[in-house]
């Protein structure tokens, strides 16, 4: 998954990010762009406008070589989302290309504005794959003393 926020405000109010961090992006207009995979979310990069950051979105679509469907994911830019599906239909055929709205649960963390895009690979096994097959914490197992209770009650 790749992403972009319009505004840093939210991140700082859900505690994804320091309030220190949302005031100097704000003043200074940042658009950060974020990888999300394995479940760890990665910096790419922060950029001083939106056309850069939806430009380095579409860069790393089309080095992804293997992407055979793509989702496009927008909590409040629809036109936007649209010609971005355009843009992104000479890497990845446009008939796999889905656009949809970002749910209020996560919208409320990110905000307005947020861009983010979901790409399938080829489906071949890769170590993405087999990450999620495996526990991500390692368990004791649990022993529970014996409670010998009545099977039957008078009363």
């Amino acid at each position: 998954m790749l992403g972009t926020f319009d505004t840093l405000k939210y991140l700082a109010r859900g505690g994804r990010i320091g309030k220190g961090k949302a005031l100097l992006g704000s003043i200074l207009n940042v658009k950060p762009v974020v990888t999300i995979r394995d479940g760890a979310i990665s910096p790419v990069g922060n950029f001083r406008t939106r056309t850069k950051a939806v430009d380095k979105l579409v860069a790393m679509v089309q080095g992804a070589s293997d992407a055979q469907e793509l989702a496009i994911v927008h909590s409040t830019t629809p036109n936007e989302a649209q010609n971005l599906k355009i843009r992104l239909s000479s890497f990845v055929d446009i008939n796999h290309i889905y656009i949809a709205r970002l749910g209020p649960a996560i919208g409320v963390h990110t905000g307005p504005g947020t861009l983010v895009l979901v790409i399938r690979d080829s489906g071949g096994k890769t170590e993405a794959a087999d990450s999620f097959s495996k526990p991500l914490v390692k368990r004791p197992p649990l022993h529970l003393p014996k409670i010998n209770l009545p099977t039957h009650r008078q009363v």
